[in-house]
């Protein structure tokens, strides 16, 4: 076919030829016939009809197929005259592939992370049900049972509601005893995600029932770790918290739970079960649960919020704790509220590639464009010739284009790699990252992304090229194409110059962000702090009274361990990410309408723990081993609270409301205020967050403890002889997270040092693109006035006039770019409000540091073609041509 089709064209050029042949010759005829030579009438036979090949190429652009002939021979045409300029090609296409890689890279995570839904069937109708405490002016706060019960049966448009509580448990039997994170699960929790599992079944009503046998399901992690992945374990039991319980179900190897950070909810979840107390006997004001629900098909959220906030109006009506409360529910769609925190990073990150990909193509068309002035005797050449204009444009946009699929396919490369190092820095808040990877999505953006560059570096020349005066260009020898004498090219530089501002002053807030945080006093000390974490088995250590001696006995033979100087245990550390209790406080006579208004966390202590932690006391005493159930209440709080309660008093002495938990039952009551302790921020740098309530563990007992332990010298050498001294007194416990505070720290700070290390790789990009454009540019003027400087030199004008001469013209470029950088910075930069800490958006310091800084980048770039300008023999540049 393909030669039959080349025969066509060839019969149809020999066709084509003959029949202009036929005008010529007829026409000379009649011009002969008028009086005309010879040779003359065939001058203006050929002239009266025009060029030949002109005439010719008109008629083939009307035949069916002529572009796809176009095309290729275009094609062809492009790759030799690449060939024959290898450097420019290589400069060309890595100057591309840096700006397409970097947008590759972001947008990949923004794929995964934003525009992809949740790895749940029919995402886009789970939701997150959050309770609003307007009266304690607590937003996003837990669910009551109660609650939730009310949702799922008042509501018509939502179709099943789940809730769920995370703990921790003691897997023992086979191999080391290991403490594991489980979800507690009430109702339809799983299935209101969708994912079936991969063996087994999901949890049915009758799991939960009073009586039925303890029912598990196992995550594929722990199903493979833990028990070889044995496909028979369906039906089989597993020990967990010393109870026997069968295990019913083993999740996907991809299912995971993406919620947001705040909720408390981790991804790493290894096991799952049915709520193992009876939850209609919960107060109303006992906020634990994290509901989730999921609507019915065609049910917007719009329609969704007006119906919960409907049922949480009755509510109020109904039940005086909603009422004094001033409860209010609010329903978000889950994919929008799990990435609430990153979403304004990605985006700003986003928008930065783009910049970066627009500044590689300003110099791309800076380097097309002097490429071009090389090109003018061929050009004029083709025109001469017939080549029309759009058939000018036409080839020199094929040949922009093909050096822009060359720089994509380079740039996927380097996306790759940028992807996985974008990978490594993630923060672990950020789960849904997992799901990152090169897919037809991603390379379907690079393409059209390297088109899209193609066409924009590839307007500016085939533009001025279009404007090319024939006569002129070939009387100068094919030079001058460009009009405008640079200016184009100069402007282009400013726009570089404003586009590298603008990033550089993103990763200046950063990192002026970043170093605010390093500088946060979180209240203690973390320097030299081993933490881990313990669950006691319930079948083991049922009581209250067998838990707090074990962790008392326990705690007593850590101390004694060599180098270790101090040591406690809390309920919730400092930054963990497991769930904060947060409850109701009052001082004694608080006016009834006072009360149920103010929240304070509540964590349960052991002594020496703020000696262990490094959390100074301001006044009053800790707590002592006497300060049991056989004693009066007693707690301590921070000095937040203590001002905020009793300001100007002091707080030692005085009595508050609070809630203690004993026998699995929260008890509330008064209690003597025995200490002030300084304020610890607990779950993040950025935000002092509640005041703190401090309980005695042996009145106040949890079913796990985190341990903080202070050494001599570095915390991990001391994991060993705490383990070899938990095995002394229980060789089945488990311990979990056994790990640095210092590291606890780290996660803290690591979504800002994620955003500040990504827009700093930007901005250093950025901030390299532009300098050499600025040298780009400036060596080019310098070519091209090579004369005019010989001239200068000849007249009398000295290096050092030739010098500032150059660089002062370069210059004008680069401050220009920094005006008008400034102005989009004050505009752009009120976007990255909530990503900021201890720096204003207009920050005069970082402003005029960036300034600063480009300015000197920009001398250096002009410096140097400058200074090779000065020291131009004016004899030898007199004869340059």
């Amino acid at each position: 076919m393909s030669f039959r089709w080349w025969n066509s064209i060839r019969e149809w050029e020999q066709a084509a030829s003959e029949e202009l042949r036929f005008h010529i010759e007829q026409q000379t005829a009649a011009n002969i016939a008028a009086g005309m030579t010879p040779e003359d009438a065939r001058r203006q036979a050929v002239l009266q009809l025009g060029a030949v090949e002109g005439v010719k190429e008109a008629i083939r652009e009307q035949r069916r197929g002529f572009w796809l002939e176009t095309l290729a021979a275009d094609m062809r045409y492009a790759l030799r005259m690449l060939r024959k300029n290898p450097g420019f090609t290589c400069v060309v296409v890595l100057t591309l592939a840096f700006g397409i890689g970097a947008n590759t890279a972001i947008f990949s995570v923004l794929d995964a992370v934003i525009l992809k839904p949740l790895p749940y069937p029919q995402a886009d109708r789970v939701a997150l049900i959050w309770t609003d405490l307007k009266s304690a002016g607590q937003t996003r706060a837990p669910f009551s049972a109660p609650d939730m019960f009310d949702i799922e049966r008042r509501s018509r448009l939502i179709q099943s509601v789940g809730g769920i509580w995370v703990g921790s448990a003691a897997l023992t039997g086979t191999g080391e005893p290991e403490q594991i994170r489980i979800g507690l699960v009430m109702d339809d929790f799983l299935t209101v995600l969708g994912v079936p599992p991969a063996r087994g079944r999901l949890f049915v009503a009758q799991d939960a029932l009073p009586g039925a046998a303890t029912s598990v399901i196992l995550s594929d992690g722990l199903w493979r770790r833990r028990f070889g992945a044995d496909p028979s374990i369906i039906g089989h039991s597993a020990k967990i918290d010393g109870q026997e319980c069968t295990v019913i179900g083993v999740m996907p190897e991809s299912f995971r739970l993406i919620f947001p950070p705040d909720a408390g909810i981790p991804p790493d979840v290894q096991a799952w079960a049915p709520y193992p107390h009876d939850p209609s006997i919960f107060p109303r004001d006992l906020n634990f649960l994290r509901v989730i629900a999921r609507l019915r098909a065609g049910v917007t959220y719009s329609q969704a919020s007006q119906e919960v906030a409907s049922i949480a109006a009755q509510l109020r009506a109904e039940n005086v704790a909603n009422s004094k409360q001033g409860e209010d529910f609010e329903i978000l769609p889950l994919q929008r509220d799990a990435i609430r925190e990153i979403r304004p990073a990605l985006l700003a990150l986003f928008a930065g590639v783009g910049f970066v990909l627009l500044i590689a193509c300003t110099n791309v068309a800076n380097l097309l464009l002097s490429r071009a002035e090389t090109r003018c005797r061929e050009i004029a050449l083709r025109t001469a010739l017939g080549a029309t204009r759009s058939r000018i444009v036409r080839q020199l946009l094929t040949e922009t284009l093909l050096l822009a699929l060359f720089g994509g396919a380079a740039g996927l490369l380097l996306g790759w790699w940028g992807m996985h190092w974008v990978l490594s820095l993630r923060p672990k808040s950020l789960g849904a990252m997992e799901a990152v990877h090169f897919n037809l999505t991603v390379l379907g953006y690079a393409f059209l992304v390297s088109l899209a560059a193609g066409i924009l570096f590839g307007l500016a020349p085939a533009a001025e090229s279009s404007r090319m005066d024939l006569v002129d260009t070939l009387r100068s020898g094919g030079k001058g194409l460009v009009s405008g004498k640079g200016r184009f090219r100069r402007l282009l530089v400013a726009v570089e110059v404003a586009l590298g501002f603008v990033l550089l002053i993103g990763s200046g807030l950063m990192v002026r962000t970043f170093a605010s945080l390093t500088r946060v006093d979180p209240g203690f000390l973390p320097d030299r702090l081993l933490t881990f974490q313990i669950a006691p088995p319930g079948a083991r250590y049922p009581k209250d009274a067998d838990r707090v001696r074990l962790f008392e006995q326990l705690r007593k033979n850590i101390a004694a361990v060599p180098g270790v100087e101090s040591a406690g245990a809390v309920s919730h550390l400092p930054f963990d990410d497991s769930h904060n209790w947060y409850s109701y406080y009052w001082r004694e006579g608080a006016p009834l309408q006072d009360q149920n208004t103010l929240l304070a966390d509540h964590r349960a202590v052991t002594p020496g723990y703020f000696h262990a932690l490094g959390a100074p006391f301001i006044a009053g005493r800790d707590f002592d081993d006497s300060d049991d159930l056989t004693r009066r209440r007693v707690i301590i709080v921070d000095d937040l609270l203590a001002r905020r309660t009793w300001p100007g008093e002091s707080a030692v002495g005085k009595k508050l409301n609070v809630e203690l938990f004993s026998n699995g039952n929260f008890s509330p009551g008064p209690a003597d205020v025995i200490g002030v302790v300084k304020h610890v921020r607990s779950l993040q740098l950025t935000e002092e967050g509640r005041p703190q309530v401090y309980e005695p563990y042996a009145q106040s007992p949890r079913e796990q403890l985190a341990f903080v332990v202070r050494s001599s010298g570095a915390p991990e050498s001391l994991a060993g002889a705490i383990r070899a001294e938990v095995d002394k007194i229980d060789r089945d416990l488990a311990l979990a997270k056994v790990r640095p505070m210092n590291a606890f720290i780290h996660d803290a700070r690591a979504a800002t040092r994620f955003t500040m290390l990504l827009a700093g790789a930007l901005a250093v990009l950025a901030l390299a693109l532009a300098s050499i454009g600025i040298y780009g540019v400036t060596a080019y003027s310098v070519a091209q006035r090579r004369n005019e400087i010989g001239i200068r030199r000849a007249l009398g004008a000295q290096p050092r006039e030739v010098l500032a001469l150059v660089v002062s013209q370069g210059m004008v470029s680069v401050l220009a770019g920094i005006v008008l950088g400034s102005a989009l910075s004050f505009l752009l930069t009120p976007a990255l409000s909530s990503l900021l800490f201890g720096v204003r958006p207009s920050d005069f310091a970082t402003f005029s540091g960036v300034a600063v800084f480009l300015c000197l980048v920009g001398l250096l770039a002009c410096y140097v073609p400058a200074r090779r300008a000065a020291r131009v023999d004016p004899m030898t540049a007199l004869r340059y041509e």
